[in-house]
Protein backbone atom coordinates (compact mmCIF):
# COMPACT_ATOMS: atom_id res chain seq x y z
CA UNK A 1 0.00 0.00 0.00
CA UNK A 2 1.29 3.36 -0.90
CA UNK A 3 2.13 5.70 1.76
CA UNK A 4 0.38 9.22 2.20
CA UNK A 5 1.75 12.56 3.20
CA UNK A 6 -1.00 14.87 4.68
CA UNK A 7 -1.61 18.71 4.68
CA UNK A 8 -4.12 19.91 6.97
CA UNK A 9 -5.49 23.48 7.88
CA UNK A 10 -7.40 22.58 10.46
CA UNK A 11 -10.24 25.37 10.96
CA UNK A 12 -12.00 23.22 13.12
CA UNK A 13 -12.20 19.71 14.76
CA UNK A 14 -14.10 18.31 11.82
CA UNK A 15 -12.97 15.18 9.39
CA UNK A 16 -14.38 15.41 6.32
CA UNK A 17 -16.82 12.22 5.43
CA UNK A 18 -14.41 9.80 4.18
CA UNK A 19 -10.69 8.82 4.95
CA UNK A 20 -7.81 8.21 2.23
CA UNK A 21 -7.64 4.57 2.12
CA UNK A 22 -11.30 3.15 3.43
CA UNK A 23 -13.74 1.31 1.92
CA UNK A 24 -16.48 3.20 -0.34
CA UNK A 25 -19.69 1.97 -1.85
CA UNK A 26 -19.28 2.86 -5.32
CA UNK A 27 -15.78 3.17 -5.17
CA UNK A 28 -13.72 6.34 -7.40
CA UNK A 29 -15.57 7.25 -10.41
CA UNK A 30 -13.46 9.93 -12.80
CA UNK A 31 -16.09 12.73 -13.61
CA UNK A 32 -16.02 14.53 -17.02
CA UNK A 33 -14.58 17.90 -16.66
CA UNK A 34 -17.49 20.57 -16.78
CA UNK A 35 -16.87 24.92 -16.67
CA UNK A 36 -17.61 25.29 -13.14
CA UNK A 37 -15.10 22.19 -11.79
CA UNK A 38 -11.94 23.33 -9.26
CA UNK A 39 -9.68 22.04 -12.45
CA UNK A 40 -11.72 24.28 -15.10
CA UNK A 41 -11.98 27.18 -12.90
CA UNK A 42 -8.35 27.29 -11.35
CA UNK A 43 -5.75 24.81 -13.31
CA UNK A 44 -7.21 24.54 -16.91
CA UNK A 45 -5.81 28.06 -17.64
CA UNK A 46 -2.64 26.78 -16.84
CA UNK A 47 -3.29 23.19 -18.57
CA UNK A 48 -0.09 23.34 -20.78
CA UNK A 49 1.86 23.09 -17.00
CA UNK A 50 -0.52 21.11 -15.18
CA UNK A 51 -2.79 18.06 -15.66
CA UNK A 52 -5.93 18.06 -13.54
CA UNK A 53 -8.46 15.71 -12.83
CA UNK A 54 -12.14 15.38 -11.69
CA UNK A 55 -12.99 12.53 -9.23
CA UNK A 56 -15.49 11.50 -6.95
CA UNK A 57 -15.99 9.28 -3.91
CA UNK A 58 -19.56 8.24 -2.78
CA UNK A 59 -19.23 7.37 0.92
CA UNK A 60 -20.89 4.48 2.57
CA UNK A 61 -23.55 7.06 3.74
CA UNK A 62 -24.19 7.64 0.16
CA UNK A 63 -22.65 11.57 -0.39
CA UNK A 64 -20.41 11.86 -3.11
CA UNK A 65 -17.44 13.81 -2.59
CA UNK A 66 -14.94 16.09 -5.11
CA UNK A 67 -11.61 15.12 -5.04
CA UNK A 68 -9.41 16.68 -7.70
CA UNK A 69 -5.90 15.23 -8.54
CA UNK A 70 -3.08 17.70 -9.99
CA UNK A 71 0.52 16.83 -11.54
CA UNK A 72 3.21 18.99 -13.52
CA UNK A 73 3.08 17.51 -16.91
CA UNK A 74 7.14 17.11 -16.42
CA UNK A 75 6.70 15.30 -13.51
CA UNK A 76 3.76 13.01 -12.62
CA UNK A 77 4.07 12.80 -8.85
CA UNK A 78 7.15 10.65 -8.23
CA UNK A 79 7.61 11.78 -4.78
CA UNK A 80 4.79 10.30 -4.27
CA UNK A 81 0.84 11.31 -3.11
CA UNK A 82 0.44 14.21 -1.04
CA UNK A 83 -3.36 14.66 0.18
CA UNK A 84 -4.82 18.35 0.95
CA UNK A 85 -7.53 18.76 3.60
CA UNK A 86 -9.15 22.08 3.70
CA UNK A 87 -11.40 23.42 7.26
CA UNK A 88 -14.62 24.57 7.83
CA UNK A 89 -15.97 27.11 5.62
CA UNK A 90 -13.75 26.66 2.76
CA UNK A 91 -13.28 23.83 0.45
CA UNK A 92 -10.54 22.37 -1.75
CA UNK A 93 -10.62 25.89 -3.75
CA UNK A 94 -8.30 27.40 -0.99
CA UNK A 95 -4.92 25.07 -1.89
CA UNK A 96 -5.43 26.84 -5.44
CA UNK A 97 -6.56 30.32 -5.28
CA UNK A 98 -3.12 32.00 -6.33
CA UNK A 99 -2.13 31.07 -9.38
CA UNK A 100 0.88 29.04 -10.29
CA UNK A 101 2.57 31.80 -13.00
CA UNK A 102 2.88 34.39 -9.99
CA UNK A 103 5.56 34.71 -7.08
CA UNK A 104 2.60 34.16 -4.67
CA UNK A 105 1.41 30.63 -6.18
CA UNK A 106 -0.91 28.63 -3.77
CA UNK A 107 0.23 25.21 -2.02
CA UNK A 108 -1.05 22.62 -4.54
CA UNK A 109 1.16 23.94 -7.35
CA UNK A 110 4.32 24.54 -4.75
CA UNK A 111 4.05 20.53 -4.00
CA UNK A 112 3.41 20.15 -7.87
CA UNK A 113 6.13 21.75 -8.62
CA UNK A 114 8.17 20.00 -6.30
CA UNK A 115 6.70 16.79 -7.72
CA UNK A 116 4.33 15.86 -5.56
CA UNK A 117 1.04 13.26 -6.92
CA UNK A 118 -1.40 16.36 -5.06
CA UNK A 119 -4.78 15.37 -4.49
CA UNK A 120 -7.67 17.70 -2.75
CA UNK A 121 -10.35 16.75 -0.80
CA UNK A 122 -13.77 18.87 -0.29
CA UNK A 123 -16.06 18.05 2.18
CA UNK A 124 -19.61 16.95 1.39
CA UNK A 125 -21.33 20.78 1.90
CA UNK A 126 -18.70 21.94 -0.08
CA UNK A 127 -19.10 23.62 -3.82
CA UNK A 128 -16.98 20.77 -5.45
CA UNK A 129 -18.59 18.29 -4.58
CA UNK A 130 -21.39 16.34 -5.87
CA UNK A 131 -24.30 16.08 -3.60
CA UNK A 132 -25.73 13.13 -2.05
CA UNK A 133 -27.49 9.86 -3.72
CA UNK A 134 -30.74 10.72 -2.33
CA UNK A 135 -30.76 13.92 -0.87
CA UNK A 136 -28.89 17.14 -0.34
CA UNK A 137 -27.89 18.04 3.15
CA UNK A 138 -26.49 16.17 6.00
CA UNK A 139 -24.56 16.81 8.98
CA UNK A 140 -21.20 15.93 8.22
CA UNK A 141 -20.82 14.23 11.88
CA UNK A 142 -16.81 13.17 11.07
CA UNK A 143 -13.98 13.78 13.28
CA UNK A 144 -10.60 15.99 12.76
CA UNK A 145 -7.44 14.74 11.93
CA UNK A 146 -6.03 14.66 15.48
CA UNK A 147 -9.27 13.05 16.97
CA UNK A 148 -8.80 10.22 14.26
CA UNK A 149 -5.65 9.37 15.05
CA UNK A 150 -5.62 9.38 18.82
CA UNK A 151 -8.36 6.24 17.86
CA UNK A 152 -5.62 4.56 16.38
CA UNK A 153 -7.14 5.49 12.34
CA UNK A 154 -5.12 7.18 9.26
CA UNK A 155 -2.26 5.58 10.48
CA UNK A 156 -1.58 2.60 8.07
CA UNK A 157 -2.29 4.92 5.36
CA UNK A 158 0.00 8.00 6.52
CA UNK A 159 3.48 8.63 6.15
CA UNK A 160 4.30 12.70 7.11
CA UNK A 161 1.44 14.78 9.07
CA UNK A 162 1.71 18.36 8.44
CA UNK A 163 -0.77 20.34 10.33
CA UNK A 164 -0.79 24.38 9.58
CA UNK A 165 -2.73 26.21 12.12
CA UNK A 166 -3.94 23.45 14.18
CA UNK A 167 -7.39 23.89 16.22
CA UNK A 168 -7.96 21.37 19.18
CA UNK A 169 -8.34 23.53 22.03
CA UNK A 170 -10.42 26.42 21.12
CA UNK A 171 -10.83 28.28 24.26
CA UNK A 172 -8.46 31.49 23.83
CA UNK A 173 -9.50 31.95 20.47
CA UNK A 174 -10.38 35.41 20.14
CA UNK A 175 -11.99 35.63 16.86
CA UNK A 176 -14.25 38.11 16.80
CA UNK A 177 -17.37 36.67 15.26
CA UNK A 178 -16.55 33.46 15.99
CA UNK A 179 -16.31 35.05 19.61
CA UNK A 180 -19.46 36.61 19.33
CA UNK A 181 -22.02 33.94 17.94
CA UNK A 182 -20.89 31.89 21.09
CA UNK A 183 -22.07 34.76 23.28
CA UNK A 184 -24.98 35.33 21.29
CA UNK A 185 -25.88 31.12 21.57
CA UNK A 186 -26.37 31.27 17.48
CA UNK A 187 -25.51 27.26 17.68
CA UNK A 188 -28.28 26.41 20.17
CA UNK A 189 -30.59 28.47 17.66
CA UNK A 190 -29.39 26.39 14.83
CA UNK A 191 -30.02 23.57 16.42
CA UNK A 192 -33.35 24.22 17.54
CA UNK A 193 -34.18 25.30 14.02
CA UNK A 194 -33.29 22.36 12.78
CA UNK A 195 -30.37 23.96 10.48
CA UNK A 196 -28.14 21.57 8.88
CA UNK A 197 -25.55 23.95 7.14
CA UNK A 198 -24.61 27.39 7.14
CA UNK A 199 -23.19 29.68 4.17
CA UNK A 200 -22.56 33.17 4.19
CA UNK A 201 -23.28 33.29 -0.02
CA UNK A 202 -27.44 33.11 1.28
CA UNK A 203 -29.64 35.60 1.87
CA UNK A 204 -30.31 34.06 5.35
CA UNK A 205 -26.66 33.70 5.95
CA UNK A 206 -26.00 37.03 5.54
CA UNK A 207 -28.46 37.78 7.75
CA UNK A 208 -26.78 36.01 10.67
CA UNK A 209 -23.56 37.35 9.95
CA UNK A 210 -25.14 40.95 10.24
CA UNK A 211 -26.93 40.32 13.38
CA UNK A 212 -23.33 38.76 15.27
CA UNK A 213 -21.21 41.64 13.99
CA UNK A 214 -23.80 44.78 15.07
CA UNK A 215 -24.08 42.43 18.21
CA UNK A 216 -20.61 42.70 18.44
CA UNK A 217 -19.96 46.00 17.16
CA UNK A 218 -17.77 44.89 14.44
CA UNK A 219 -17.40 46.18 10.87
CA UNK A 220 -17.48 42.93 9.13
CA UNK A 221 -17.73 43.19 5.78
CA UNK A 222 -14.88 45.59 5.58
CA UNK A 223 -12.65 42.64 6.42
CA UNK A 224 -14.56 39.68 7.03
CA UNK A 225 -11.54 37.74 6.67
CA UNK A 226 -9.70 39.05 9.79
CA UNK A 227 -13.50 38.82 11.71
CA UNK A 228 -13.10 35.51 10.91
CA UNK A 229 -9.23 34.52 11.92
CA UNK A 230 -7.94 37.76 13.14
CA UNK A 231 -5.60 40.06 11.23
CA UNK A 232 -3.17 38.20 8.65
CA UNK A 233 -0.10 40.01 7.80
CA UNK A 234 1.09 38.92 4.29
CA UNK A 235 -2.14 38.45 1.94
CA UNK A 236 -2.17 40.36 -0.89
CA UNK A 237 -4.99 42.89 -0.56
CA UNK A 238 -5.44 42.87 -3.76
CA UNK A 239 -6.69 39.89 -4.42
CA UNK A 240 -9.68 40.67 -1.50
CA UNK A 241 -11.86 40.80 -4.21
CA UNK A 242 -11.12 37.16 -5.83
CA UNK A 243 -11.01 35.31 -2.69
CA UNK A 244 -14.42 37.09 -1.36
CA UNK A 245 -15.97 35.58 -4.99
CA UNK A 246 -15.30 31.85 -3.99
CA UNK A 247 -14.91 32.12 -0.46
CA UNK A 248 -16.46 31.33 2.59
CA UNK A 249 -18.45 27.76 1.55
CA UNK A 250 -20.85 26.07 3.09
CA UNK A 251 -20.26 23.82 6.38
CA UNK A 252 -22.61 21.58 8.22
CA UNK A 253 -24.32 23.74 11.41
CA UNK A 254 -22.70 20.39 13.27
CA UNK A 255 -19.43 21.58 12.63
CA UNK A 256 -20.17 24.94 14.03
CA UNK A 257 -21.73 23.82 17.00
CA UNK A 258 -19.31 21.56 17.77
CA UNK A 259 -17.05 24.18 17.60
CA UNK A 260 -18.90 26.53 20.15
CA UNK A 261 -19.31 23.09 22.48
CA UNK A 262 -15.32 22.91 23.18
CA UNK A 263 -14.90 26.36 23.07
CA UNK A 264 -17.46 26.10 26.49
CA UNK A 265 -16.29 23.26 27.78
CA UNK A 266 -12.32 24.37 27.57
CA UNK A 267 -11.84 20.53 26.51
CA UNK A 268 -10.79 18.53 22.78
CA UNK A 269 -13.42 16.46 23.63
CA UNK A 270 -16.33 14.68 20.74
CA UNK A 271 -19.70 15.99 19.63
CA UNK A 272 -21.97 16.66 22.84
CA UNK A 273 -25.75 15.10 21.84
CA UNK A 274 -27.18 15.62 25.21
CA UNK A 275 -27.64 13.08 28.17
CA UNK A 276 -29.57 10.50 26.34
CA UNK A 277 -27.86 10.23 23.43
CA UNK A 278 -24.63 10.33 24.88
CA UNK A 279 -25.24 7.19 26.85
CA UNK A 280 -26.04 5.29 23.52
CA UNK A 281 -23.18 6.57 21.76
CA UNK A 282 -20.59 6.55 24.38
CA UNK A 283 -21.59 4.63 27.20
CA UNK A 284 -21.50 8.29 29.04
CA UNK A 285 -23.58 10.94 29.91
CA UNK A 286 -20.99 13.46 28.64
CA UNK A 287 -18.75 13.37 25.80
CA UNK A 288 -15.29 11.73 26.19
CA UNK A 289 -12.04 13.52 25.87
CA UNK A 290 -10.11 12.86 22.84
CA UNK A 291 -6.46 10.92 24.63
CA UNK A 292 -4.21 12.70 22.44
CA UNK A 293 -1.51 11.29 24.17
CA UNK A 294 -2.57 8.28 21.63
CA UNK A 295 -1.46 10.12 18.54
CA UNK A 296 1.56 8.91 16.71
CA UNK A 297 3.86 11.93 16.66
CA UNK A 298 7.44 10.72 15.16
CA UNK A 299 6.13 11.75 11.50
CA UNK A 300 4.40 14.98 12.06
CA UNK A 301 5.07 18.36 11.75
CA UNK A 302 3.13 21.66 13.64
CA UNK A 303 2.56 25.27 12.10
CA UNK A 304 1.47 27.78 13.74
CA UNK A 305 1.68 31.80 14.23
CA UNK A 306 1.13 33.73 17.08
CA UNK A 307 -1.00 36.32 15.64
CA UNK A 308 -3.51 33.53 14.66
CA UNK A 309 -6.97 34.11 16.39
CA UNK A 310 -8.41 30.61 16.17
CA UNK A 311 -5.32 28.06 16.85
CA UNK A 312 -4.62 30.91 19.50
CA UNK A 313 -0.73 30.43 20.83
CA UNK A 314 -2.05 29.82 24.37
CA UNK A 315 -4.52 26.75 23.06
CA UNK A 316 -1.51 25.34 20.52
CA UNK A 317 0.94 25.40 23.11
CA UNK A 318 -1.43 22.93 25.55
CA UNK A 319 -1.56 20.84 22.68
CA UNK A 320 1.91 20.21 22.21
CA UNK A 321 2.39 19.34 25.65
CA UNK A 322 -0.40 17.02 25.50
CA UNK A 323 1.19 15.27 22.57
CA UNK A 324 3.89 12.95 23.19
CA UNK A 325 7.79 13.93 21.93
CA UNK A 326 8.86 13.73 18.74
CA UNK A 327 7.04 16.26 16.46
CA UNK A 328 8.57 18.98 14.52
CA UNK A 329 6.76 22.35 14.75
CA UNK A 330 7.47 25.49 12.49
CA UNK A 331 6.62 28.64 14.64
CA UNK A 332 5.81 32.25 12.60
CA UNK A 333 5.67 34.95 14.31
CA UNK A 334 3.73 37.34 12.13
CA UNK A 335 1.44 34.93 11.15
CA UNK A 336 -2.27 34.68 11.63
CA UNK A 337 -4.85 31.46 10.11
CA UNK A 338 -5.15 32.49 6.41
CA UNK A 339 -1.84 33.10 6.16
CA UNK A 340 -1.01 29.54 6.28
CA UNK A 341 -3.25 29.16 2.88
CA UNK A 342 -2.63 32.63 1.08
CA UNK A 343 0.57 34.88 2.26
CA UNK A 344 2.43 35.86 -0.50
CA UNK A 345 5.81 34.71 1.07
CA UNK A 346 3.88 31.63 1.81
CA UNK A 347 6.67 29.30 -0.19
CA UNK A 348 9.68 30.76 1.57
CA UNK A 349 7.84 30.97 4.58
CA UNK A 350 5.98 27.59 5.19
CA UNK A 351 6.62 24.77 1.94
CA UNK A 352 9.96 24.78 1.82
CA UNK A 353 10.57 23.61 5.31
CA UNK A 354 7.35 21.64 5.16
CA UNK A 355 8.69 20.13 1.57
CA UNK A 356 12.03 19.31 3.57
CA UNK A 357 10.17 17.55 6.33
CA UNK A 358 8.63 15.58 3.81
CA UNK A 359 11.79 14.59 2.24
CA UNK A 360 13.90 13.74 5.70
Amino acid sequence: MEMWKLVFVLLSTCWPGWGIGQNTKAGVIRVEQNSVGLCSTFVQPYSSNYDCHEYSITTTDGFRLGVQRINTRSDLGQKGPVFFNHGVLSGGDTWVLNPPDQSDKSAAFILADAGYDVWIGNARTTRYSYGHENFTEQDAGSQAALAALSEGNLGDVMEKLALLAPVAYVSHAYTPIGVAAVNLHLDQVFEALGLHSFTTKTETGQHYVDLICKAANLACYEDLASAFTGINCCINNSRIGFYDKYETQATSTKNLIHLAQLYRADKFQKYDYGLVENMKRYNFITPPVYELFKVPTQNMMLAYGAMDALANLLDVERLKVELNPGYKYLFKPLYAHLDFILAYNLKEEVYDHIIEFFQN
